[in-house]
């Protein structure tokens, strides 16, 4: 079945998004160490994030139902976190795996616990809503995306992490979504 040409350039360019916010070393990350000293979410993106969506419940049982490793269990911070750079991301306009003010997903993990522990991996994806798709169709072309590069691939596959979290932003037409992974 072949797409319709607008489709498709909608299509490409979530993915190009998406490959440019992981390339290296123009993706955001900061020329010195970040101190973790007062780190704090933004605070508009920590007031409006939406920690549960029915996107993001999709992606994460489209997601469960691909891998061959156990199945990745919700984690509360790591939903949080991911939730808040979603939003944030929307609300700055920015698609890149570490913040204006130079926090990382471990760092954005740690400053909504400072207990948390372990390591901590991120897919993220940026595009436009597929007009007439239901939640479980985006959730399907987000993976498509993801499995598109060998990177995001290897992140969802691995069995190392068991514990994730899904944010999931909202900009107009335009969808951010963040995904940490823990072990």
């Amino acid at each position: 079945m072949e797409l319709p040409k607008s489709l498709t350039k909608i299509c490409v360019a979530g993915l190009i998004l998406t490959l440019a916010a992981c390339a290296s070393p123009g993706n955001g990350r900061p020329t010195h160490p970040t101190s973790l000293q007062g780190a704090s979410l933004p605070a508009a993106a920590s007031q409006q994030a939406q920690s549960n969506t029915p996107l993001g419940r999709s992606l994460l049982a489209t997601i469960n139902t691909y891998r061959t490793a156990p199945n990745l269990a919700p984690d509360p911070t790591l939903q949080r976190a991911a939730a808040v750079h979603a939003k944030d991301m929307a609300l700055r306009n920015y698609q890149s795996h570490h913040n204006p003010e130079g926090l990382g997903p471990h760092e954005r993990v740690l400053a909504v616990d400072k207990r948390f522990q372990g390591r901590v991996a991120e897919n993220i994806w940026g595009g436009s809503a597929l007009p007439g798709k239901s939640d479980d169709q985006m959730a399907a072309h987000i993976l498509q995306g993801w499995n598109n590069s060998p990177r995001h691939r290897t992140t969802l596959e691995s069995s190392a992490y068991s514990r994730t979290g899904i944010g999931v932003a909202r900009k107009g037409n335009a969808i951010y979504v963040v995904q940490l992974f823990a072990e």
